[in-house]
Order: C-alpha cells, then sequence, then structure tokens
C-alpha cells in the first residue's frame, strides 16, 4: 500500500505542481491536502493545521493509522495564498525523521483533553528558567485553561506543546484540575 512520503517523493520527482489530497479509505471522506509547487513542497492543510504542523501531522498519522489513508494526485496551478512553507522532499524526510521520535515519546506523555490548567503566578517572578516552548504555553494559558485548547491555539508542534507542559509541570508553574 502507498503512503503519503511515497507519493510526496513520486511527485516531486518530476516537479509536480498541484496538490495531493489525503481521503479516508473506508469512506473517501477528505482529511487534508499537501499543495506543491515544481515538485517543493509549499503548504499543508490537515484538520484545523496549517503549514508545517499539518504536513508532518499528515506524515505521523498515515504512518500510525489502521483507517489507511489513500491519496489524489491533482495537478494545478497553487495559489501564493497556500504557499506557507519551501520544503524539497528530502528536507522533509530528514526533519520528520527527527521530529517522529520526539512525537512518539511524546506521545505517552500527552495529558488528557478534559483537564483545567491554571498558570501559578509565581513561576514568573521565580528564578526559574522559562524555554521559549513553555513560554507559548504560558501565553495559550493566559486565554486559555483547558488542555485541548492548548493543542488547538497554540503555535508549537503537538510533541512541543506536550513537552512544555511536561517541564511547566516539573516546574510547579501550572497547576492541574479533573472538571
Amino acid at each position: 500500500m502507498t503512503n503519503l512520503m511515497e507519493v510526496l517523493k513520486e511527485q516531486a520527482s518530476f516537479g509536480f505542481t498541484g496538490k495531493v489530497n489525503l481521503l479516508l479509505t473506508s469512506n473517501g471522506q477528505f482529511q487534508g491536502v499537501v499543495y506543491q509547487h515544481e515538485g517543493a513542497i509549499v503548504g499543508a492543510s490537515f484538520e484545523q493545521l496549517i503549514g508545517r504542523k499539518a504536513l508532518y501531522k499528515m506524515i505521523f498519522e498515515d504512518v500510525e493509522s489502521d483507517s489507511h489513508f489513500k491519496f489524489i494526485v491533482e495537478p494545478e496551478l497553487v495559489a501564493a495564498s497556500y504557499f506557507t512553507m519551501r520544503l524539497s522532499f528530502d528536507e522533509v524526510k530528514a526533519e520528520a525523521q527527527k521530529i517522529y521520535q520526539k512525537y512518539v515519546q511524546a506521545k505517552k506523555l500527552k495529558p488528557a483533553m478534559g483537564l483545567r490548567l491554571v498558570v501559578d503566578p509565581e513561576i514568573l517572578v521565580s528564578s526559574e528558567d522559562i524555554t521559549p516552548e513553555e513560554f507559548d504555553i504560558l501565553s495559550v494559558l493566559a486565554e486559555w485553561c483547558m488542555v485541548s485548547d492548548v493543542y488547538k491555539y497554540s503555535k508549537l508542534m503537538e510533541f512541543e506543546i506536550t513537552n512544555a507542559l511536561v517541564g511547566l509541570r516539573k516546574k510547579r508553574a501550572i497547576k492541574v484540575f479533573q472538571n
């Protein structure tokens, strides 16, 4: 069975311009799309994600999915509004391999989506070093308090969110409440 990486490699090898649609095999339902321009991967959309986050989420879902996807390749002009990146297939492959290991490890630590998080204000005045990823999570928590919202509104990749939440919890910067 063909996977998304094989399809992208094939299309990149002959300088394809258009889109690769990701559909569920079971019912043909549209799941996501990858845009290519002259072989380069220039955009992606999956669930509510766009850009690199969407691309890697699609790749990882395809690797781990029991539902198996099918791919429809459509040659067409790609509007500039879909350009969110410009990566060669080899760059995507190398980056995906690095990220996948972190993705698998972080999946084991992912908290339940229904938990409510509250920032401990002491962290802001303490001497604890906050990483840029943790700061992003604290910024999201300033407006949203549910774990599901953090994953939805953060600009970080899923594994980065999980690792930042774990880091903040270890530093006692966030408190967790059941709903």
